[in-house]
C-alpha cells in the first residue's frame, strides 16, 4: 500500500497551486484527475485584479495590461481607471505545472474519484476512483471545482449549487486595447456582458446569467448584444466558435476542513461573490492551506489545519458577506435599466479607487 501525505483531488486552479507549494516542502504528494489534459478549458482567460509577485507567476501570463474600465448601462457611461490584468488560463496553469517538483508530486490523469474512506475514529484513509482503485494519504484535498467530489459528500457544500452560466466569441477588437468594458441592465439581455481586449487587434465578448430560465438562451441573447451599435463599434464577429462556462453561486462557506480532509476553491466557493473571478482568492486561499497543511505534517497534529480556517476567515469573510449581498441586489435589479443607470450614475461621485476596491473583492482594508 503506497501511502502519501497529501491527496489532492483536482488538478485545476487550486489543485496545481497545492501541489506546487507542498512540493516545494518536500511532501510526497499525488494528484487525481478525471481529465487526460490539465490545459483544457471552458473559458481561456479572465480578468482579474491579481498582483502576480505575490504566486510566483510571470508577466508571460497577461494576455493583456488593462489600465481602464467602461462600465456600461442602458443610458450611463462611467469610466474607471484600474490596474488589472486579462489572464491567459492556459499559461498560467503551465506555469504552475512547469514549477512543480515532480520529485515530490505524483500527478496521475483519467482517475474519476467517486468516494472517500474513513476509520472507525472518523479519519479519511483513502479515496476510491470509478475502477474501484483506493489511493491513500494522511491529509486529502478536494480541489474538485464546482463538482466538489468529496465536498459535497461529507457536508461541507449542499448537494445542489446555483450556478451562473456564461457563453463567450473571440472575435476582431477595434476599440482601445487597454479597456475593458462591463455591461449592465436589460439593453444587454437582462443579463450582464463583458468585453476583455487581448493582444493582436482580438478581444473576448461574453455574456452571463444568474437565471436559469435564460441559460438554453445564452448563445442567442449574446449575438442580439452584438447587434447593439455602440458595440457593433467594438467589436466584429468573424468565427462561429463559443466557449462556456459556469462559476458557483452559493451562501458564503467559512468551513472549509473535516478531520484530515481540506477544501480549497470553488469545492467550497470560494470565488469572490461580486466579481466572480476566483483565480486572485484561490491562489491566496492555496497558499493560507499548504502552510497549515506543512505545520500539520510537521508536527503529526491534525488541529494544525484548522489555522487555514482561522486565516481565511480574518482575511476574507467580512468583504465575501458584503460581496454577497451585493451580489444579490445585481441579481434583483440587473433587469431595471432605470435601475442600472442610476446606480451608475451614482458611480460618478465615488472615486476610482473605491470603486476598484468594491470590484477587486477588497471591502474595508485600510487605504494605503
Amino acid at each position: 500500500m503506497n501511502t502519501f501525505d497529501v491527496v489532492i483531488v483536482g488538478g485545476g486552479t487550486a489543485g496545481l497551486i497545492l501541489a506546487r507549494e507542498l512540493g516545494k516542502a518536500k511532501r510526497k504528494i499525488l494528484v487525481l484527475d478525471r481529465r487526460s489534459n490539465l490545459l483544457d478549458f471552458s473559458f481561456n482567460t479572465l480578468g482579474s485584479f491579481i498582483n502576480l509577485k505575490d504566486f510566483d507567476l510571470t508577466e508571460n501570463v497577461v494576455a493583456q495590461k488593462i489600465d481602464r474600465v467602461t462600465f456600461r448601462s442602458k443610458l450611463m457611461v462611467r469610466k474607471v481607471n484600474v490596474d488589472a490584468y486579462i489572464l491567459d488560463k492556459k499559461k498560467v496553469h503551465e506555469e504552475l505545472l512547469d514549477a512543480i517538483d515532480n520529485a515530490y508530486v505524483t500527478t496521475l490523469l483519467n482517475v474519476n474519484i467517486k468516494g472517500i474512506n474513513k476509520d472507525e475514529q472518523g479519519q479519511f484513509t483513502s479515496v476510491t476512483d470509478s475502477k474501484g482503485n483506493e489511493y491513500f494519504g494522511k491529509i486529502f484535498i478536494d480541489a474538485t471545482g464546482t463538482n466538489g467530489v468529496i465536498s459535497k459528500k461529507v457536508g461541507l457544500r449542499d448537494p445542489k449549487v446555483d450556478l451562473g452560466t456564461g457563453v463567450e466569441y473571440n472575435v476582431k477588437y477595434t476599440g482601445d486595447p487597454k479597456e475593458g468594458h462591463l455591461l449592465i441592465g436589460k439593453v444587454y439581455q437582462g443579463g450582464y456582458g463583458w468585453i476583455f481586449p487581448l493582444k493582436d487587434n482580438r478581444a473576448i465578448i461574453g455574456f452571463g446569467t444568474f437565471d436559469e430560465k435564460v441559460v438554453k438562451e445564452l448563445k442567442h441573447r449574446l449575438n442580439e448584444i452584438l447587434k447593439l451599435p455602440h458595440i457593433k463599434k467594438l467589436v466584429v464577429k468573424d468565427n462561429e466558435k463559443v466557449e462556456g462556462g459556469s462559476i458557483p453561486i452559493t451562501p458564503v462557506l467559512d468551513k472549509f476542513v473535516l478531520h484530515n480532509l481540506v477544501c480549497v476553491g470553488d469545492s467550497v466557493s470560494q470565488v469572490n461573490p461580486i466579481v466572480g473571478e476566483g483565480y486572485k482568492f484561490i491562489f491566496e486561499a492555496g497558499l493560507m492551506a499548504s502552510k497549515a497543511i506543512d505545520k500539520s505534517l510537521e508536527n503529526d497534529n491534525l488541529d494544525c489545519l484548522l489555522e487555514y480556517e482561522s486565516d481565511w476567515r480574518k482575511r476574507f469573510l467580512a468583504n465575501y458577506s458584503r460581496s454577497k449581498r451585493s451580489q444579490e441586489r445585481l441579481f434583483r435589479h440587473s433587469n431595471k435599466d432605470l435601475l442600472m443607470d442610476f446606480a451608475l450614475f451614482l458611480t460618478k461621485f465615488r472615486s476610482d479607487r473605491k470603486i476598484v476596491r468594491s470590484l477587486s473583492g477588497e471591502y474595508g482594508l485600510e487605504e494605503t
